[in-house]
């Protein structure tokens, strides 16, 4: 199909898993073209094939600070001037001015740790095992996913007072690393939807990028 190069965006280059293949849900890097339908293809431009359609992948990086324990003003599922931000928690000094507005009172008692995003890594052990346990929390609320690591995840499991661990649900998953290829990927995909199955909420392969050969050697 021929598209006046009017109508094209050529000679993109893309090495920072922002763009992953559609119809194999793998990151992609190389050059690339977008339409002016907002589209992505691989190629420098149409003649330069194959151009395998390409989706823009979504950031699940956290910018909060997870280091200081925030208050629980901040999560509250009332309505507030916060509505409109899209974050896990809300910075610290912003919940002190809005506190410091409405004469409000922040007990240090409220305070208490977030969960935060981890980025595990298996071990030599894992692999010689051939899977590994991976770490998950979800908002009760909302389709919200965040990867744990094991000791953020036994505190919410355990309800630890030190946490914000009521608007959560935390579980595990039993990740494959080794084996046939095509087996392995099936086999977190399953997992996976078993986990959106048994805590009703979609999302989690998405949250994943629906990349389920993750880790795997």
């Amino acid at each position: 199909m021929y598209i006046p190069k009017s109508r094209i965006l050529t000679d993109q280059y893309t090495n920072d898993k922002k763009l992953m293949v559609k119809s194999t849900k793998e990151f992609y890097t190389g050059f690339y073209y977008k339409t002016f339908e907002g589209k992505y293809y691989t190629g420098k431009t149409p003649n330069n094939p194959p151009n395998d359609e390409l989706i823009k992948v979504e950031n699940t990086e956290t910018t909060y600070n997870n280091t200081l324990p925030q208050n629980e003003i901040a999560f509250t599922d009332a309505p507030t001037i916060f509505n409109s931000l899209e974050t896990p928690g809300y910075d610290e000094g912003i919940v002190v001015d809005y506190a410091n507005l409405q004469d409000i009172n922040l007990d240090q008692s409220t305070r208490k740790f977030l969960p935060y995003q981890s980025y595990p890594q298996p071990t030599v052990d894992d692999y010689n095992l051939g899977s590994f346990i991976r770490y998950f929390c979800v908002k009760i609320n909302q389709p919200i996913y965040l990867e744990l690591d094991k000791k953020v995840y036994e505190a919410l499991f355990n309800q630890n007072n030190s946490y914000l661990w009521e608007p959560y649900k935390p579980f595990s998953i039993q990740w494959t690393l080794t084996g046939n290829k095509d087996s392995v990927e099936e086999t977190n995909n399953n997992i996976v939807l078993l986990e959106e199955k048994r805590n009703k909420r979609i999302g989690f392969a998405k949250f994943l990028k629906f990349n389920f050969l993750k880790f795997y050697k």
